[in-house]
């Protein structure tokens, strides 16, 4: 049970839930306080509580709106795993993109499209209270708005970085929405301009500190900020930018903050969170854990270790893995075998159980995904209901990633770089050409999603997001990606509430 789980944050109530991107419906606030919005956020203790709220859409991802988690779902439409489940309407939404013919109607209940748009609109929120309503006097007043204020824009940052990567073209909004709630749809390319001019104003403003401590884990660093600068560059193949990316790199690498950890799997214990290669961490916990089935948005622990436990395991067998599992996010055998048997990465992310130990569902290999797998007592400090809320946080960006990010921008030392992550895994040298460093990326990241968009962003996704041989593995994939295949289309309902101010990705259909 953890105990000490830091910046754990609890929605504030007179933040309310958001809006998506367009649409009439809205959310009826009652304001729990005596004072209107505009006097309660006069106060700068008051300003916090609405940037704490800006982090709290953080915790949705992994169970609200069908359980597309920021690591699983990914991963599950990318080579190394497939869907899994109880059968093929199991989490039927995630099997048509995996076979890349989703419909309008199917993607409804895909993704956390909505979690995203509440995000921003609670960072919106925040600025607009920070700006509009409160005055600081002081220059330390100042200074902590700055603070403030890069937090929130980190965080929009985020959020829409998630929305754009699946979408592209989204609606884009900075100031909330009013009136019919319509907001203007951009081009991909105008969104990323827009998710870098947050970027770069927070790393001018300069307020926020390389790394966290104590009770202000999981708050938003510059490190974090140089990190989604870089994925967001990357991905957008930023040719310009990129020069820039690698000094961020450099500059973490440099900082000599951060080091890999001698034991991998030590990484994906209790004991390992926020250690010394953990640059950014989602915070979950099951201490007193309140998430429920009425809503997931509810602070507590996270749903993610249970999605990818076998069903009906037998914990006995091993006294380890618990036996709570629904059997997703089940591995290739083809992913295992891709591993150095000296490699020590791979036992720390795939396991084998018995093959009498589970009940076997759908594209079942026999190989499931160890890294988030729920534990016997990981959840046992929660109030709620147990399979939500076991205690492990999601390890977002680590600092293997920061060395083989800078290896592929194109380092000096990137050869050292690709050594030193080889190294820690037992593995001798290979040369730090592009495809080499995209393949390790494959084996240090596997079950935490980044595969997917590596090989989008690479191209190389037409290559390997294919048809399966169906002889070999009838459950297997079923059609292949091509290029037009980069943004989902948006679900009907949206298309519909936006009255024809959102077009659909059609490209997606040819």
């Amino acid at each position: 049970m953890k105990l000490n789980k830091k910046l754990f944050l609890i929605p504030v109530a007179a933040m309310g839930m958001g809006l998506t991107s367009c649409g009439s419906d809205w959310l009826d606030i009652t304001n729990n306080t005596e004072d209107p919005v505009e006097v309660y956020y006069t106060k700068e203790a008051n300003i916090q509580q609405a940037v704490v709220a800006a982090y709290d859409p953080l915790h949705w991802f992994d169970y609200a709106n069908n359980y597309c988690g920021l690591n699983i779902f990914p991963e599950v439409i990318a080579d190394q795993c497939f869907p899994g489940g109880q059968d093929l309407n199991d989490m039927s939404q995630w099997k048509t993109v995996f076979n890349f013919n989703t419909t309008p109607t199917e993607v409804l209940n895909l993704t956390s499209y909505s979690n995203a748009y509440s995000g921003v609109k609670r960072c919106n929120d925040a600025i607009h209270y920070m700006y509009d309503y409160w005055k600081p006097v002081t220059d330390q007043e100042l200074a902590n708005r700055e603070y403030y204020e890069s937090q929130v824009l980190a965080l929009r940052a985020f959020f829409y970085n998630y929305i754009w990567h699946w979408w592209g073209n989204i609606a884009y909004y900075t100031t909330n929405l009013d009136g019919d709630y319509l907001a203007p749809q951009y081009t991909a390319d105008e969104v990323y301009e827009f998710i870098m001019e947050d970027i770069e104003k927070v790393i001018e403003l300069n307020r926020l500190p390389e790394k966290c401590e104590g009770a202000e884990l999981g708050r938003v660093t510059k490190h974090f900020v140089y990190m989604l600068y870089a994925e967001v560059v990357m991905y957008q193949n930023d040719e310009k930018r990129k020069p820039t990316a690698l000094q961020y790199m450099e500059d973490i690498i440099n900082s000599n903050k951060y080091d890999l950890v001698s034991d991998f799997a030590s990484i994906w214990e209790v004991e390992g969170e926020w250690g010394i290669e953990s640059i950014w961490e989602i915070n979950y916990s099951d201490y007193q854990a309140g998430r429920n089935w009425s809503w997931g948005g509810t602070a507590g622990g996270t749903v993610v270790p249970a999605m990818i436990l076998p069903r009906g395991y037998e914990s006995k067998k091993d006294k380890i893995y618990d036996n709570t599992g629904w059997g997703f996010a089940t591995v290739r055998k083809s992913t295992y075998d891709s591993y150095d048997p000296a490699d020590k990465r791979r036992d720390a992310s795939i396991w084998q159980p018995a093959a009498d130990s589970y009940k076997h569902g759908y594209q079942d290999t026999g190989y499931f995904l160890a890294k988030y797998a729920g534990k016997i007592g990981g959840n046992t400090g929660q109030l709620a209901d147990a399979i939500l809320n076991y205690n492990n946080n999601l390890r977002l960006y680590r600092f293997s990633e920061t060395l083989l990010n800078a290896a592929e921008l194109g380092s000096p030392n990137a050869q050292a770089y690709l050594d030193r992550v080889r190294a820690r895994a037992g593995l001798g040298s290979v040369p730090a050409t592009r495809d080499n460093i995209i393949q390790e990326r494959a084996w240090e990241f596997l079950g935490e999603g980044k595969r997917y968009w590596d090989l989008i962003r690479t191209g190389l996704a037409v290559d390997y997001l294919v048809k399966d041989d169906l002889s070999e593995f009838p459950e297997g994939r079923t059609g292949s990606y091509t290029p037009n295949k980069k943004y989902l289309p948006f679900s009907q309902s949206e298309i519909d509430n936006c009255r024809g101010t959102l077009k659909q990705n059609d490209d997606y259909f040819k």
